[in-house]
C-alpha cells in the first residue's frame, strides 16, 4: 500500500548521520529538511513506502565510519543515511533506463549489493530509506547478481513488505552454504607445533583442489617431503607464523600449545576452512567468534593424520530434525521469527527451549505460537534466566537436554553469553551465531569438542537476493505469516524513538516507520486501535494487521493526503 505520487515535492525530511554516536544522528533529534535529489538518466527517483528499524542500524550509528560498509570518510560533511529494510515506489525515471521500469511499480530493496565483488550496501554505503525519497543507481540495477530491486505484490500492505528483509536473513541463517572441500586453487596453511615429527596425509579433498600455494610450518623434513608428493607441487617451507598473510583453507595439527594455536586460527581469508586435525586436550581456546558471523570463517577437525577427514562431518546448516534445539534471546525482535521458525518447520526440532530476559516478549510468543506448538507435538520450555540464579538456570538447561542440543542459535550478541551457551553442545551440535558479535571479538570454544565431538560454529550476515526471492514467494503464497514480527509502526518523526526503542527492546518485534507519514506517533500493534476508532474494524479475524489497516492509518496521517 502507498499514497501515490501526488507531485514530487522540491524538500524532503532524511534522517542524516553525521558522525558516530545517536547524539549526531538528526539533528536535535529531528530529521533535516534537504532538497529531493536530482536524478540522472541512468537512475530511478523512489519514494519511501515503509522503512523497518534493525538493530544492524543501531550498530552503523553507533560506529560511523569505522563502520566496515560505510566509504564515507566524513560524515560531518558527507553524511550517509541510514535505512535497509526499504520498501518502494518509483516516482520518476531516467530517460536511459530499461522502460521495464515505470512510475507507480513497487518494489523491496536486496541491501547486500556487490559491484565487481565491492559492497555497496542499501543505507550504509549508497543512501538509505531513512528518508522520505531515495535515488536508485546503476549499482543497485545492475550489480553482480543483476538487479537488487524484487517487484512487491500490490496488495502487500508496505508495513509487512518491510518485514521480509528481515524475515530473509532469518530464513537464510539455515541455508547457509559452505565449501566441503578445500578451496579449489586456494591457499593453504599446514601448521604444527615446534619439534612435531608426525606424518600427515594430504588426502584425496586436497589432492583434487590442487592449491595454487601451500605453505608449512613447524613440519618434520619427511612430512613436507610426502606432502609435496602427494599434492604434486612444492610445499613451501616457512619458520615463523605468517604476520599478514591469509589462508583459505588452514589446517593446525596436533597444536597442544594454545597461543600457538589462537594465533593459526585467526589468520583465515574471507569463508577460510580451519581444521583442527589430531588430537587435543579437553580445553577452552579463544577463537575470533565475530569472523564466524561477519567473515564467514568456519571451524572444524578430525583426529588421525588424514587432512581432508575435517572436511563433510556435521556438515548442516539447517535445524537437526526432531533434535533438540535452545533458542538463548530466541523472544527478541529477530529471536521471535528463529523460535517461529523452529516450531513451524515441518522438519524441525522436536524439543524447543526458548530463554529470554523479558516475561512480557516470552509471553507473547508463547501466545503466537501455542497452536502449531500443540499441533506438532513439540515439548515447548520458556526460561527467564533474570530470575534464577546462575546455578538454577544452568541446572534447568541441563535438565531438559541431559545429553547437550543438537542445536544453539545464538541470538545474544554478547560474548559471556556465547561461551557460557557453547558449553552446552552435544556431539555434532551446531551453533549458528545469528547475533552479530563484531568481527575481531573473541569467545572460548573447547577445541577438542571441535576436533573429536564434530562440534561446529556457523553465522551469516545479510542474506542474497535469491533468498529474499524465496521469503517474498513465501509470503506471497501463504506460507509464512511475516505479519507475526510487527510490534510497532511511527511516522517520519518518531523515527528515533523507534530506534531507542529497538536498543531498549521496548517491543516484542520489529518497528516499521512510515516516511510520509510525518507526524504519526510510535505506537505498538497491541495499541493501534488507539490511532483511530475505526482501525478495530480494519484487523483480521485474529487481530493482526491488514491491508485496510494501512489504508486507514495512510488516510488519516500520510502528508500526501493533506
Amino acid at each position: 500500500m502507498n499514497c501515490g505520487n501526488q507531485g514530487i515535492p522540491k524538500k524532503m525530511l532524511a534522517w542524516q548521520m553525521y558522525g558516530a554516536g545517536m547524539e549526531n544522528f538528526g539533528v536535535n533529534d529531528q530529521p533535516v529538511e534537504i532538497p529531493v535529489p536530482e536524478i540522472k538518466d541512468d537512475e530511478l527517483l523512489v519514494k519511501i513506502d515503509a522503512i523497518g528499524l534493525c538493530f544492524s542500524d543501531v550498530k552503523l550509528i553507533r560506529a560511523g565510519e569505522e563502520h566496515p560498509r560505510v566509504i564515507s570518510k566524513n560524515l560531518k560533511e558527507d553524511p550517509v543515511i541510514p535505512g535497509h529494510e526499504a520498501v518502494m515506489t518509483i516516482v520518476k525515471v531516467g530517460s536511459k533506463i530499461d522502460p521495464k521500469f515505470k512510475a507507480g511499480q513497487r518494489f523491496i530493496i536486496q541491501a547486500d549489493i556487490y559491484v565487481k565483488g565491492q559492497g555497496f550496501a542499501y543505507g550504509y554505503a549508497i543512501n538509505g530509506g531513512m528518508a522520505q525519497y531515495s535515488v536508485i543507481d546503476q549499482r543497485v540495477l545492475n550489480g553482480d547478481e543483476g538487479c537488487y530491486l524484487l517487484p512487491l505484490d500490490a496488495g502487500t500492505p508496505a508495513a509487512i513488505a518491510a518485514l521480509m528483509e528481515p524475515w530473509t536473513c532469518v530464513q537464510a541463517a539455515y541455508m547457509i552454504e559452505y565449501r566441503n572441500t578445500p578451496k579449489k586453487g586456494g591457499k593453504v596453511l599446514i601448521a604444527a607445533a615446534p619439534g612435531n615429527n608426525k606424518i600427515y596425509e594430504a588426502g584425496e579433498l586436497l589432492k583434487k583442489a590442487a592449491p595454487a600455494e601451500v605453505k608449512a610450518l613447524n613440519l618434520s623434513a619427511p612430512a613436507v617431503e610426502k606432502l609435496t608428493a602427494e599434492l604434486g607441487k612444492a610445499v613451501t617451507v616457512i619458520n615463523a607464523v605468517p604476520e599478514n598473510e591469509r589462508f583459505d583453507d588452514i589446517f593446525i595439527c596436533d597444536v597442544t600449545n594454545h597461543e600457538l594455536g589462537e594465533k593459526l586460527g585467526k589468520l583465515g581469508a574471507r569463508n577460510a576452512m580451519i581444521s583442527f586435525i589430531g588430537s587435543y586436550n579437553d580445553e577452552k581456546w579463544s577463537f575470533d567468534v565475530g569472523s564466524i558471523h561477519y567473515e564467514g570463517w568456519y571451524y572444524q577437525g578430525a583426529e588421525g593424520s588424514n587432512l581432508s577427514a575435517a572436511y563433510g562431518r556435521n556438515f548442516r546448516s539447517a535445524l537437526k530434525p526432531g533434535g533438540t534445539c535452545w533458542l538463548p534471546g530466541g523472544a527478541g525482535a529477530m529471536g521471535q521469527m528463529h523460535t517461529q521458525m523452529a516450531v513451524e518447520s515441518p522438519n524441525g526440532p522436536s524439543r524447543i527451549i526458548v530463554s529470554d530476559m523479558d516475561d512480557a516478549r516470552i509471553e507473547n510468543v508463547k501466545r503466537l505460537l501455542a497452536d502449531t506448538i500443540k499441533a506438532r507435538g513439540i515439548e515447548f520450555k520458556t526460561l527467564n534466566p533474570g530470575k534464577m540464579t546462575p546455578q538454577e538456570f544452568e541446572q534447568a538447561l541441563h535438565d531438559f537436554a541431559p545429553e547437550g542440543y543438537d542445536d544453539i542459535i545464538m541470538l545474544v550478541p554478547v560474548v559471556p553469553v556465547l561461551n557460557q551457551s557453547a558449553s552446552f553442545l552435544k556431539t555434532d551440535g551446531l551453533m549458528n551465531i545469528f547475533a552479530g558479535i563484531p568481527a575481531g571479538k573473541e569467545g572460548e570454544l573447547n577445541v577438542k569438542g571441535i576436533a573429536a565431538g564434530g562440534r561446529r560454529f556457523i553465522g551469516s550476515s545479510g542474506s542474497k537476493t535469491a533468498h529474499l526471492r524465496h521469503t517474498l514467494e513465501l509470503a506471497e503464497t501463504g506460507k509464512l505469516k511475516p505479519v507475526t514480527a510487527l510490534a510497532a509502526i511511527g511516522g517520519m518523526r518518531a523515527l528515533k524513538e523507534g530506534l531507542e526503542s529497538v536498543i531498549a527492546a521496548k517491543f516484542p518485534g520489529k518497528t516499521v516507520i512510515f516516511p510520509s507519514c510525518e507526524d504519526m506517533p510510535l505506537t505498538p500493534v497491541s495499541h493501534i486501535t488507539d490511532l483511530d476508532d475505526a482501525i478495530a474494524d480494519t484487523l483480521g479475524d485474529d487481530g493482526f494487521y491488514t491491508a485496510e489497516t494501512e489504508k486507514k492509518l495512510l488516510e488519516k496521517y500520510c502528508n500526501c493526503n493533506k
